[in-house]
């Protein structure tokens, strides 16, 4: 057995620390930790400042450690320490409650190492997040530039094709049918290879243009699918009625009429509709549905909005008949209820109409 773990020898047992508290009183297993935390601090605190303090003359050593003057060594261990004016660290903010709780009971020294160790993860946290936020400008910058350059590429691929076109018709203006093409190649076959590297150049700047047009009937079904979506969207905001199926489906059918008879045929309207065609403000068409819009506001503007009268009870006799409406009234009642449901132009012209006849 080593020496100095003799268990039969006291001398050789582990030294004990027995922390001194201020009474008895049992206490919580996070009390006890930080209990021991700021002992050993504390002591730990004393033994540096003894490292650093400077070398007494053999004397004074003798006169501190003389036994006759303990009351020095008390008094100096009952001065208040520097580590208990020291701030609380606080727990990162990110945690929990649980986790802050458990970080107040550890150790002053555990605490420290992990304030240090959140400090840099979060300091590379955002040196990661601020290099990704950079890379994704850089990408989305060299994004731009490359769609730049394709666009200019496509938009000059038509001139190329005619310079190509127009320089084949002057060289090559005697081949014009396949028969000029063989006697070509059987007579003159240099010129015959000249011919088809350039009908080969042709030809790839065709399927250039065709692709590129492809590309661009795809990229416009995409967008046109986003905004017709949004655009419906914003129509049943500003008229949730058209939600219901049954006014949607009645208000089309009234609206296809209209636009055929202004001279849309059902072909025009589906592919208006789909977005395969495009209509102008200048199409008489168009026009006429404006002038017809502004019509109608202007025949519902003119439609005094006069309060309703308050009914008065008539007393009739016992045995008179209940009066009836005029047949103006019930006119007026039917043209207005059928403007209501149809909000049709002509409705509103015709009840207008009637409204201003009553008044003469």
């Amino acid at each position: 057995m080593q020496e100095g773990f003799n268990t039969g020898d006291p001398q050789g047992a582990p030294p004990v620390e027995v922390v001194p508290t201020s009474d008895h009183t049992p206490i919580s297993p996070s009390e006890a930790a930080r209990a021991l935390a700021q002992y050993r601090y504390k002591r730990d605190a004393r033994e540096d400042r003894a490292a650093e303090a400077p070398e007494q003359p053999a004397a004074d050593a003798e006169s501190a450690a003389s036994p006759d003057e303990p009351a020095a060594a008390v008094e100096a261990e009952a001065q208040p320490d520097q580590a208990e004016e020291l701030p609380p660290i606080e727990p990162p903010r990110s945690w929990s409650n649980e986790e802050k709780e458990r970080f107040a009971s550890l150790p002053r020294e555990t605490q420290e190492y992990l304030t240090q160790r959140e400090t840099e993860r979060d300091t590379a946290l955002r040196r990661g997040q601020n290099e990704t936020a950079e890379q994704r400008k850089a990408i989305e910058a060299e994004r731009q530039q490359l769609e730049q350059t394709r666009q200019q590429y496509e938009q000059a691929l038509p001139t190329l094709l005619a310079t190509l076109q127009q320089a084949q018709s002057g060289e090559f203006s005697d081949i014009k049918t396949m028969q000029d093409v063989e006697r070509l190649a059987r007579e003159d076959w240099p010129r015959y290879a000249l011919w088809d590297a350039h009908q080969k150049k042709i030809s790839a700047v065709q399927q250039e243009m065709q692709a590129s047009q492809q590309r661009q009937q795809q990229q416009y079904q995409t967008e046109w699918a986003k905004w017709a979506t949004d655009e419906d969207n914003k129509f049943l905001d500003a008229a949730p009625e058209m939600a219901n199926k049954e006014t949607a489906a009645k208000v089309t059918k009234q609206a296809t009429d209209l636009l055929t008879t202004l001279g849309f045929s059902e072909s025009d309207i589906g592919n208006l509709w789909s977005g395969r065609n495009n209509v102008s403000l200048r199409d008489h068409r168009v026009q006429l549905l404006i002038r017809d819009a502004m019509r109608y506001r202007e025949a519902k503007a003119a439609v005094p909005k006069a309060a309703a009268p308050k009914p008065v009870a008539k007393v009739q006799r016992p045995g008179t008949p209940a009066e009836r409406a005029t047949e103006r009234d019930t006119q007026l009642t039917g043209l207005d209820k059928t403007l209501e449901d149809s909000g049709s132009i002509k409705d509103g012209l015709a009840l207008l109409v009637a409204r201003r006849s009553g008044r003469r």
